[in-house]
């Protein structure tokens, strides 16, 4: 057994294997939840917190965009710290954080522990795949990997089922805040579990900090997605356009920051020579292009389906569930189909996703149904096609970008990925929050508006375009990837 292995739980044998790996994905499946269930939770907390919608949008990017900024300095503290210390760490910290959020008195303390949960995410989660590495031998991995991605659609799934079910029970009159609390019990357990089934890990070496990287990477992406949130609300005062500038001049002093950090031998949060490779610059809008629009989908349908149709929480989870089955059923599937089809899955998978948003227009288009469970019933089918078209593009996605890039450069890769990837999902979430408020002419929740079923319906046509439109993007920026390392 080697030094990284030593320690309690060692990771020796089936059963503490085993147990490592529950704890590793209660952890994962916890991150992943609270991305989703916040989404369903998010009328009930506008309407009791007496929030705008633009607040809402901030309550969900402000965990998104935390735990985005901070991703690869987590990572990296894992190795030089421990990842068992630092994965404990972030468990102690996201269970007291949440307890925080569902203890929120106004939505701008929780707009601010919302961004203490992303950050403490951010610990959490990157120690994962690293610790899966280390307990699983190489003749192993391949099915905790699995496990680890189906954890993740499981999440997706169970995000808006769990968390209908807990604002319908209403348990003791917490209401929203249970979809919070719910994460104490889960992270205590897990971290008490984890300090004795994981393997103690020996500190790495430690990189040379990067903070203004840090710094610059996360006042490039406020100053980008808080001016969006809140533009449409302000009619678009002229510090909008001021912060969009400031954006643009905080990417570019990023770059020469990150260039010079290369230069000097440190280790900088985002490598130059990755950005120069076209095929990797393709496979980020990639990401952008698929994450955004999916995620920015999940904030509109719950308002739709709860503010619009007046369907119960519950009711709403259920009526996401095409989507989300849709598409876990085809993630499970989509590894093994390129395998044997390659990248012409994922075009596919795309194309599917577009003709789900065609599907969901033409069904809504000659107006809701006569009753919301009917309205919510006819859009199954759509949302069904929809969510199995992005699980063919999921699942294989980030393994067709990074083989554009040398081996010796997937871990830097990777990490960048998940970065784009989480800064996608807040982009998502303000873009098409703002589109949707925009055709909806009010706020979902304004009481003086008089907006109705149909007005909802309305808006989400107009919104659909719009994500059809991104999904023929992503089909053909996935063609046009390179199929070898440049």
């Amino acid at each position: 057994m080697t030094g990284a292995e030593s320690g309690a739980g060692g990771g020796s044998g089936p059963l503490p294997r085993r147990g490592a790996l529950g704890v590793l994905l209660a952890a994962t499946f916890m991150g992943i939840l609270d991305v989703l269930i916040v989404n369903v939770a998010a009328p009930s907390i506008q309407r009791d917190l007496r929030a705008g919608f633009s607040d809402i949008q901030l309550v969900i990017s402000g965990y998104v965009l935390a735990y985005a900024v901070a991703l690869t300095t987590g990572g990296r503290l894992g190795g030089a710290y421990g990842h068992k210390r630092v994965f404990v760490t972030g468990l102690l910290a996201f269970a007291a954080m949440s307890a925080a959020c569902a203890a929120a008195p106004n939505v701008d303390v929780l707009i601010v522990l919302r961004v203490g949960q992303g950050v403490a995410a951010a610990l959490m989660l990157p120690q994962v795949l690293a610790i899966v590495q280390t307990v699983f031998p190489p003749e192993e991995r391949p099915r905790a990997l699995a496990r680890y991605g189906a954890t993740l659609g499981l999440g997706a799934i169970a995000g808006q089922l769990l968390g209908g079910l807990l604002l319908d029970l209403d348990v003791l009159g917490l209401g929203w805040r249970s979809v919070f609390l719910v994460n104490v019990p889960v992270g205590l357990a897990a971290a008490a579990c984890a300090a004795v089934l994981l393997p103690a890990s020996r500190p790495g070496p430690r990189h040379r900090p990067d903070p203004a990287g840090l710094l610059l990477t996360a006042i490039a992406m406020a100053l980008l997605v808080y001016p969006l949130i809140r533009g449409e609300s302000g009619g678009w005062p002229p510090w909008i356009w001021a912060s969009f500038a400031g954006s643009a001049l905080a990417l570019a002093a990023l770059w020469r920051v990150e260039q010079r950090c290369a230069r000097s031998g440190g280790s900088p949060l985002v490598r130059p020579s990755l950005l120069r490779k076209r095929g990797f610059g393709l496979g980020l809008a990639v990401v952008v292009a698929f994450y955004s629009g999916n995620y920015g989908l999940f904030l509109l349908l719950a308002y739709v389906f709860q503010d619009g149709m007046h369907l119960s929480p519950l009711g709403s989870g259920t009526a996401f569930l095409p989507l989300g089955v849709g598409f876990a059923a085809a993630s499970m599937a989509g590894r093994r189909l390129v395998a044997r089809y390659g990248r012409n899955v994922l075009v596919t998978g795309a194309a599917v996703m577009a003709a789900g948003y065609l599907v969901l227009i033409v069904t809504l288009l000659p107006g809701p149904a006569s009753s919301a469970p009917l309205a919510a019933l006819a859009m199954a089918p759509a949302l069904l096609i929809a969510g199995a078209g992005g699980g063919l593009v999921a699942a294989p996605l980030v393994g067709s970008i990074l083989a554009t890039v040398p081996a010796e450069e997937a871990g830097a890769g990777s990490a960048v990925l998940l970065t784009v990837n989480q800064a996608a999902i807040s982009l998502g979430v303000a873009v098409f929050g703002t589109l949707f408020v925009t055709m909806l002419g009010a706020d979902p929740q304004d009481a003086e508006a008089s907006t109705s079923v149909a007005d909802f319906t309305d808006a989400l046509i107009d919104c659909s375009w719009f994500l059809m439109a991104l999904a023929v993007i992503t089909g053909l920026l996935i063609r046009c990837l390179p199929r070898r390392p440049e």
